[in-house]
């Protein structure tokens, strides 16, 4: 694995866009430029996939330490000839790096059961938008006092900051892993609530058509037991369906979408697990045992947005779309859009990161010196 502390580097290209007042596109293995909401080209770049590389690693201690450039299959390749994984499971899209994931809080078919990718961040190091290398938390999970800083930078777009370096949680890999296949209806995602209230070990839970599919994952004894329990067909090769779930790879995420403001687009939904099936026209593909949810629709984004929010939830884009009237977020109501805009003035008060890919309202903000920064 390359090993290389780019930091200096990038300290003063933000340095020098901070005197300038000149906004700056973060990218890493740019593998995530279809997410979110267009950024403008002529923004220069920031690449940070030149700074890579494990800083620590003690398999023992179930801590990694690494630089925001690393790919994340180096990564992982890592973890895994130690016995070890991300519990997130975080999609692997081609060129993926360990930064990217985490700015833009991505987590795979294991997050219900597992936790988030916020969950397993004990420490980052970050430069903020008036070019301070700063530091937060550090490799232990009970290190913070006061605001979470670290974890804050997780899900924000790379508005709140460059990620420098950031130190995880691991797990050891399960002993045994099995997936079941059962007959179902479609759309009968509340079946899922009677097997969440049992003792079962539960690694993935995905409902697509008329199939239900389950992952079951710890020791050999405890497999086999739940897998007799609850019957079905085992699934051959199921880490290649999962893996196919996680990356975007299955025929469901790779047919019959049209990007680029086309006919049909891919959504998430994220919504409570028991939320019955939303009126909403398109092909659905339930993960999470139904809080995670995937449509491909031709429908609007406003009538997305207002189906989710009127059961609790939120909605973002999945496929590139540069015109801004179908922003890809889930638009934010005070007093949360307060909160987060003063968030990014504590950040980024000139907003110089990624200006209009996460919230674009929240790029247009008075300055302490009274100009405008937009």
């Amino acid at each position: 694995m390359t090993s290389k502390d780019d930091s200096a580097a990038l300290l003063e290209r933000v340095n020098e866009a901070c005197r300038e007042k000149s906004p700056l596109r973060i990218v890493g293995g740019n593998s995530k430029k279809f997410l979110g909401n267009a950024v403008e080209e002529t923004q220069t770049e920031l690449s940070i996939a030149g700074h890579t590389g494990i800083i620590t690693y003690e398999p023992t201690e179930l801590v990694v330490t690494v630089r925001a450039g690393t790919p994340l299959k180096e990564l992982n390749e890592a973890l895994n000839a130690a016995g070890q994984m991300l519990p997130f499971e975080p999609p692997e899209f081609g060129g993926s790096t360990i930064g990217g994931v985490l700015a833009c809080g991505l987590s795979g078919p294991r997050r219900p059961f597992f936790g988030s990718a916020r969950d397993y961040v004990l420490g980052m190091r970050v430069i903020n938008g008036q070019a301070q290398d700063l530091s937060f938390g550090g490799e232990v999970m009970k290190n913070v006092a006061g605001y979470d800083v670290s974890r804050v930078q997780v899900g924000a777009w790379g508005t709140l900051g460059v990620l420098l370096d950031m130190s995880m949680k691991v797990l050891p890999k399960p002993a045994k892993e099995l997936t079941l296949r059962q007959s179902s209806q479609a759309h009968a995602s509340h079946e899922f609530a009677s097997l969440l209230r049992q003792p079962l070990p539960l690694s993935a839970a995905m409902l697509v058509d008329d199939s239900r599919y389950l992952r079951l994952s710890g020791s050999d004894t405890a497999v086999d037991a739940a897998a007799a329990k609850l019957g079905g067909d085992v699934v051959t090769n199921d880490d290649q369906l999962w893996a196919s779930i996680k990356d975007h790879t299955h025929e469901f995420f790779t047919q019959g979408i049209q990007s680029h403001g086309g006919e049909s687009s891919l959504w998430r939904i994220s919504v409570a697990d028991y939320v019955p099936a939303i009126d909403l026209d398109g092909e659905w593909l339930y993960d999470w045992a139904g809080a995670q949810r995937w449509l491909k629709t031709s429908e609007s984004a406003e009538r997305i947005f207002d189906a989710v929010a009127q059961h609790g939830g939120h909605a973002t884009r999945y496929t590139a779309n540069e015109d801004p009237s179908q922003p890809a977020f889930q638009p934010v109501k005070d007093p949360m859009r307060r909160l987060q805009s003063r968030v990014r003035d504590s950040f980024d008060p000139h907003r110089l990161f990624n200006r209009g890919r996460f919230h674009p309202e929240f790029d247009h903000v008075d300055a302490p010196d009274g100009a405008v920064s937009v």
